[in-house]
């Protein structure tokens, strides 16, 4: 039977369909291992990184795409067709366009990431906001970052709007999650991290800081920042400079610019 033949999905309670609404709508992954996603560019992405593709599902206008998806997993007939209303109950988007699909994530190792030479991490200490995540992620990979660490209490990669704006990173930079501040702390001594907390104010200058070695770049919740017991246990604390009539970048801005400052130390090559 072609793809073009299969029968649509009205059901929503279909096995692949639950899977698909239960892992985007809690912002984790599925039991084993994988992360749905929505979109076109997004499963794109998960394809360009060599992510397996678990299940493709989509409306019938975008019966062909499912198709040239297929073709670029070597994969053939992981495609479901469902019906606009069907889909519409499982779309995270305001503008779903039509497409979704279950990747499987790698088994991604930290102590590797850790002892890779000049390693690069960002640690992130309560962060709640997915688009500061997400964007920390993209800034990980522009800069050459090794991985991102996430302690307790701090928003899933996984999250609909952390995918979205992670615009496909989050498959390409290793992502550890719910470690315990002290564990991470003992890993960056162990490997010879330099543990710098990026604070809103009070810091040494961000540009006078030696960051060309492996460095662990520590940022806060938003609004409140790291926590003081912790804060007081790193290395040392770095602050952004503004003018005086900004008080504060949001996490996601601030790592950026330690991610970039730290590659404009190192050089581009």
């Amino acid at each position: 039977m072609t793809a073009r033949a299969r029968p649509e999905i009205s059901n929503a309670r279909h096995p692949v369909l639950k899977r698909l609404r239960a892992a985007l709508s809690a912002g984790d992954l599925t039991d084993d291992g994988c992360c749905a996603v929505e979109g076109r560019h997004l499963v794109e992405e998960a394809l360009l990184s060599g992510r397996e593709l678990v299940a493709l599902v989509g409306t019938r206008q975008s019966e062909s795409l499912l198709a040239q998806f297929e073709t670029m997993s070597g994969r053939a007939k992981i495609s479901h067709l469902v019906t606009e209303r069907v889909f519409r109950s499982i779309a995270q988007t305001e503008t779903p366009q039509g497409v979704a699909a279950l990747v499987r994530m790698p088994a991604w190792r930290l102590e590797d990431c850790l002892k890779a030479p000049k390693a690069l991490v960002v640690v992130g200490v309560g962060l709640q906001d997915p688009g500061n995540l997400g964007t920390i992620l993209r800034s990980l990979e522009a800069f050459g970052g090794a991985a991102c660490v996430l302690a307790q209490n701090t928003v899933s990669p996984y999250n609909a709007k952390a995918v979205r704006a992670s615009s496909g990173s989050l498959f390409r930079v290793p992502v550890f999650r719910q470690l315990a501040p002290d564990k991470i702390l003992g890993l960056c001594r162990r490997h010879g991290l330099r543990a710098v907390g990026l604070e809103a104010r009070d810091g040494l200058p961000l540009e006078k800081v030696d960051l060309k070695g492996p460095v662990a770049l520590f940022v806060g919740q938003e609004g409140s920042g790291l926590p003081a017991e912790l804060a007081a246990r790193l290395d040392l604390r770095v602050t952004i400079r503004l003018t005086s009539a900004v008080d504060s970048l949001n996490a996601g801005v601030a790592a950026s610019l330690a991610l970039y400052e730290a590659r404009r130390q190192r050089g581009w090559q």
